[in-house]
């Protein structure tokens, strides 16, 4: 790869560099490791399960594929490609999970269930104060602070902010899902009469009409297309450079649909943030047992186990590992002091997003993308009321000016 290649940059903010050689090693060494504690608990099912779990984080990086801001585009810029790219995504898992589920297709024994969740308080609440916080750990500061060098200091505070608000709301989600009112599991494709084809159809129907929507939308609005990202020529972009959106949507997709097959259920994330900071939990002394969260979703078994047993734990391990590889060839691990403000909102909607997605049965992975492939009505649910919260924070700083300009 040419220098000219490495160091392109690019109006996003973000420039590829010198691969990072060493930390490299370390972070394939790291995996060498995890598959071994992996194969030694678990057996093969878990190996390929966090070698899915690497290609779930190496796409997502390399494709720019965000969740958090498709829909603040929307109203800043106008821009609706990634939400297409959204819809896109969610079709193909749609239909890639629609035979799963039809025929109990399953490797390793396992018998496929869909990330379905009961409507509840907790399901309106928490996907509200999950929108809210995504909006606000990344909208109430400069946009660059995410997209250059110092950005990642500041998700790293949004990071540890997730993970504590996402251990409190483990030991409230009792009340928010139990003692308040709450309603069953429906699926669209079995509790409704439409089966597993009347479901796919009509999912693909609202995928169609959402994408068709925003493209309109796009015509009207002729907003700015998404800024160029750093690229590289031949197979060296595979490593090195950034594919096209549709390449991402693909590509997790069918990453999700196989993550299925192996462990019996889709992709999830917060749940394995819950059982981690849990497990620090009890190290000091705090009996979690009784919080109502690992009885109300049959997690108790894994609470009491290392997190090499538990395939949401395994799986978001690699999902780490990957990104954390495709950083290190493009010479990404770099952190900068941020301003103390910067550190209090990040931390602040970090909080927000773990509680809210704790109480709401998962975040944009487990509720949005996985549910709404698995055909949940919580999933439209969750998104309709996410998609409120992201837009209430960002009237709320438009109206009290907290967003800040990126021009000096």
């Amino acid at each position: 790869m040419s220098q000219e290649e490495k160091k392109k940059p690019s109006s996003s903010g973000i420039e590829l560099k010198d691969p990072q050689n060493i930390l490299t090693i370390i972070g394939l060494a790291a995996a060498l490791v995890l598959t071994y504690f992996a194969y030694f608990y678990s057996g093969w099912s878990l190996v390929l399960l966090f070698w899915i779990g690497t290609g779930i984080g190496f796409t997502l990086f390399h494709a720019r594929f965000g969740f958090s801001a498709v829909y603040r585009e929307i109203v800043e810029s106008g821009n609706t490609q990634m939400l297409r790219a959204h819809m896109l995504m969610l079709a193909i898992a749609a239909t890639l999970f629609m035979p799963i589920f039809m025929f109990d297709l399953g490797w390793f024994n396992a018998t496929p269930q869909g990330a379905v969740s009961a409507l509840s308080v907790g399901l309106v609440v928490g996907s509200f104060i999950f929108g809210f916080g995504m909006e606000m750990g990344s909208g109430m500061a400069p946009s660059s602070l995410y997209k250059a060098e110092g950005g990642r200091s500041a998700m790293m505070c949004t990071l540890l902010g997730f993970l504590t608000g996402a251990v409190l709301s483990a030991s409230h989600f009792g009340f928010w899902n139990d003692t308040l009112p709450s309603g069953p599991d429906i699926s669209l494709a079995a509790d409704t009469g439409l089966g597993y084809v009347g479901a796919w159809l009509l999912s693909l129907a609202v995928f169609a009409v959402v994408a068709a929507g925003s493209y309109m939308y796009k015509k009207r609005k002729r907003p700015p297309v998404l800024p160029a990202l750093p690229a590289a020529v031949g197979w060296r972009k595979i490593f090195f450079g950034s594919w096209p959106l549709w390449v991402g949507a693909l590509l997790l997709a069918v990453l999700n649909a196989a993550a299925l097959m192996v462990q019996g259920e889709p992709w999830k994330l917060t749940a394995a943030f819950i059982l981690w900071g849990s497990q620090l939990v009890e190290l000091t002394g705090i009996n979690v047992e009784q919080w109502s969260y690992w009885v109300a979703q049959d997690r108790l078994a894994a609470l009491r186990q290392t997190i090499f047993m538990d395939g949401t734990s395994v799986l978001n391990l690699g999902v780490i590992t990957g990104t954390f590889l495709t950083m290190t060839i493009g010479g990404l691990v770099r952190f900068e002091r941020i301003p103390l403000r910067i550190v209090l909102v990040a931390l602040g909607g970090g909080l927000l997003m773990g509680y809210g997605a704790g109480i709401s049965f998962g975040a944009n992975v487990g509720s949005y993308f996985s549910g709404i492939a698995s055909f949940s009505l919580h999933a439209w649910i969750w998104t309709c009321f996410a998609v409120l919260g992201v837009y209430s924070a960002y009237f709320l700083e438009k109206k009290l000016q907290l967003t800040q300009s990126n021009k000096k």
